[in-house]
């Protein structure tokens, strides 16, 4: 996972110069600039922040630059192209970049433990195997991104040997980006997972929440925000979940003076592994405020896990 590289600057690239294709005079620039070089001559590069000679400069949120490099795993979901999406501002990209990065960090690092608490007794176990799916729709109003966001850039070879670690026979991959209501008012949901058999869901559980706060603590901040995690994860039990663990924990992106928070939402069963991510864009828009309580998160994440999950058979 490249959780190491920095999100994009949330606040947008500075703006180059001058306007966008047009040729720069031959005299001597301000100070501190380069001078132009001969006719004839290969111009140098321009600074970070400013587009390449012959290419586009940098698109709204909602649009991937080409020459932007993959963050790995858990590339957030784009919402769907449309008037306005330049009003956003860009503290959505950086927030969800980082908090997808961290949670994405929980499942390939982990290995469990002798001192991870609980057991594969407090889960009731139907006998039964199931698989993990990407409906088109997910508890009720999310629908799947239709320029497959969030669906190709899930787990890699490396990373599905390392989740055998955690007692996870045969995984298998699944990963999909859902919007619910306006790109600008609206949310979206990352929901990424494994399924094969688990072999105690309750300690895949307990250390991946383990592993997130030590990538978390890896986080200490830059010029593209730090995210922190807040308290401790907490064992919630909506509806539907008998036959599971699940746990959720509130994040915080802070960048400057706006920070907002959200919730991560992590279940185990005997089956399958997997976690939703739910970003209001409300909240991050302003870069103010809570996002969905954890209670709401984890009743979201039952019903994602009810459509997603079906029977292998």
């Amino acid at each position: 996972m490249s959780y190491n590289q920095p999100p994009p600057n949330p606040y947008g690239q500075q703006p180059p110069q001058g306007g966008y294709g047009q040729p720069q005079p031959p005299q001597q620039g301000g100070y501190g600039q380069p001078p132009q070089a001969p006719y004839g001559q290969q111009q140098g590069q321009p600074g970070y922040g400013y587009p390449q000679q012959g290419q586009p400069p940098h698109a709204p949120y909602g649009q991937v630059p080409p020459q932007q490099p993959g963050y790995g795993y858990g590339q957030p979901p784009v919402p769907p192209q449309g008037g306005g999406s330049g009003k956003r501002t860009g503290i959505i990209v950086g927030a969800v970049v980082a908090l997808v990065a961290i949670g994405a960090g929980v499942f390939f690092v982990t290995k469990g433990g002798d001192d991870d608490k609980g057991g594969s007794g407090s889960v009731k176990n139907d006998g039964k195997q199931y698989k993990l799916i990407t409906p088109d729709t997910v508890a009720g109003t999310y629908t799947k991104s239709k320029d497959g966001s969030g669906s190709s850039d899930g787990f890699d070879d490396d990373d599905v040997t390392l989740l055998k670690g955690l007692g996870v026979s045969n995984p298998t991959k699944v990963s999909a980006g859902y919007t619910s209501g306006s790109e600008l008012t609206g949310k979206l949901l990352q929901f990424s997972g494994v399924y094969g058999k688990v072999a105690d869901p309750q300690k895949v559980v307990d250390g991946m929440f383990a592993d997130l706060k030590k990538q978390a603590s890896k986080d200490s901040g830059s010029d593209s925000g730090k995210t922190e995690l807040i308290g401790s994860p907490q064992t919630v039990k909506p509806a539907g979940m008998d036959d599971a663990v699940m746990k959720c924990q509130s994040t915080k992106y802070t960048e400057g003076t706006k920070s907002f928070t959200t919730p991560i939402c992590l279940w185990a069963d005997y089956s399958t592994v997997g976690y939703t991510l739910p970003i209001d864009l409300t909240v991050a828009a302003t870069g103010s405020g809570d996002g969905m309580p954890i209670n709401d998160a984890a009743e979201l994440t039952a019903k994602v896990r009810h459509d997603v999950r079906v029977p292998l058979n």
